[in-house]
């Protein structure tokens, strides 16, 4: 495969992301909690689906577009973002690549554009400094009877590979979701997050099943059949809540030589609020074009400090734009992979009606969070998080990433700059599975 591919490639998993059906990207809340579902003997050969993505406004056609092949073979070459620019294939190296590529492309109207504000991670670090080198991440060079034949001193492996793609593609390529957050910087970002559940048959309610052992990616397909619940219980809270305090402990420590882990405990009250034509209209203009293609309606969660009357409530929209589950059928949870715009409204909150469920008032709609955040290095934050609406209550673990940490070394690998994305994206995937190995109990005569 050539580079010319690779670039085709990328083109068209944009355009793919483009012409889908934005009403499946809609994330509103739901309040239904999610049912605790343990694992089952349910047997399923065929693939779980990841959810659909949205009917984006369309790109202008590309005279290059090819059907692209999902399917890469394990000695292609490396995708774009990945190569190194030293290296050589078909002749070119990724540098004289790069400089055809630019020059085939039409010159670009000069525009000006305030630099996008950065947004800290939520109860996190601030990030680093934009014009800052990236933060170097923990790597190890193979050695030993480690290397492969090739002498390689790291080789990749195929689930890290596969999410570093779909990140890739649904967030620094998306020209929608980059046009977004062009629009209003410091109102609208992108949110890239996992979280721990499980991937459930509708019909049984049973933990889906495949002929695999071992971790693996889920295909996309038609998602009639399966749910992700991301629930855990009580004592799996608890076992987590105590194995994240000693990371913090540990880390803080006069002689660690590891990255400090933060800590930070945090209450809040949730209420969600319909989006109606008043507060649709103050909205920027590209969210409102990416909205109203939607076919479900949009709500605002508005999240107040319950301690702190005096202080502002935050009001934001999530608007879902892909997802990707990976099913790990050796640990207790699988993970899905969310990719999201998160829309503060700009308006009052005052003169918005509550949503409010048939059978239900506007007090049993509010979700109390108890909130402890752990977060290290700027650019991973982790959530625990007990969650108790009227009756129910329910228990939630999730991993964001700093989407300025995201963006930015994404972008340097348009600039072939040093980046550290591939990296930033094996940490995600290293944590998703430090902590579902650390929860799950040993496996009988394993």
């Amino acid at each position: 495969m050539r580079y010319e591919d690779l670039a085709v490639r990328c083109t068209s998993a944009a355009s793919h992301t483009a012409n889908m059906d934005i009403a499946a990207l809609v994330n509103p809340v739901s309040e239904a909690p999610p049912r605790r579902s343990l694992s089952g003997s349910h047997n399923f050969l065929a693939p779980s689906p990841s959810t659909s993505s949205a009917k984006l406004p369309t790109p202008p056609v590309s005279t290059n577009n090819k059907p692209m092949n999902r399917k890469r073979k394990r000695h292609d070459p490396k995708p774009l973002w990945a190569a190194r620019e030293d290296e050589v294939v078909d002749g070119l190296t990724f540098a004289q690549w790069q400089k055809r590529r630019e020059q085939s492309r039409p010159a670009p109207q000069p525009q000006a554009q305030a630099p996008p504000a950065a947004v800290p991670m939520r109860n996190g670090p601030p990030p680093p400094n934009p014009f800052s080198a990236p933060q170097p991440l923990a790597t190890r060079d193979l050695v030993g009877y480690e290397r492969p034949v090739s002498d390689d001193a790291q080789v990749y492996d195929d689930v890290s590979r596969g999410v570093c793609d779909f990140i890739y593609s649904q967030v620094i390529m998306n020209e929608h979701v980059r046009n977004a957050i062009a629009e209003a910087p410091g109102t609208t970002q992108v949110e890239v997050e996992a979280r721990w559940g499980q991937l459930l048959h509708k019909e049984s309610g049973q933990r889906i099943q495949t002929i695999t052992s071992t971790e693996a990616i889920v295909r996309p397909g038609p998602a009639e059949a399966f749910k992700f619940e991301s629930t855990m219980t009580m004592q799996q809270h608890k076992a987590m809540n105590t194995y994240l305090n000693k990371q913090v402990q540990q880390s803080n420590a006069p002689d660690a030589m590891r990255a400090k882990v933060q800590y930070k405990h945090t209450k809040e009250e949730d209420q969600f609020f319909e989006l109606d034509k008043q507060a649709f209209d103050r909205l920027p203009p590209y969210t409102q074009q990416l909205i109203a293609q939607s076919r479900k309606g949009q709500r605002i969660r508005v999240t107040r400090d319950p301690k702190d009357p005096n202080k502002p409530p935050t009001a934001l929209i999530k608007l879902r734009i892909e997802n990707m589950e990976i099913l790990s059928p050796r640990t207790e949870w699988d993970y899905r992979i969310g990719v999201n715009l998160e829309i503060k409204y700009p308006g009052p909150i005052d003169s918005l009606r509550p949503v409010v469920e048939p059978g239900r008032d506007a007090e049993s709609m509010k979700r109390f969070k108890d909130r402890v955040s752990y977060a290290w290095l700027d650019a991973f934050q982790i959530d625990l998080t007990q969650v108790i609406s009227g009756n129910t209550k329910n228990h939630e673990l999730e991993l964001e990433l700093n989407s300025d940490v995201l963006l930015q070394n994404g972008d340097r690998i348009q600039h072939n700059q040093p980046n550290g994305y591939e990296s930033l994206i094996n940490g995600l995937m290293n944590n998703l599975r430090v902590l579902s190995r650390e929860i799950t109990p040993p496996v009988p005569g394993a």
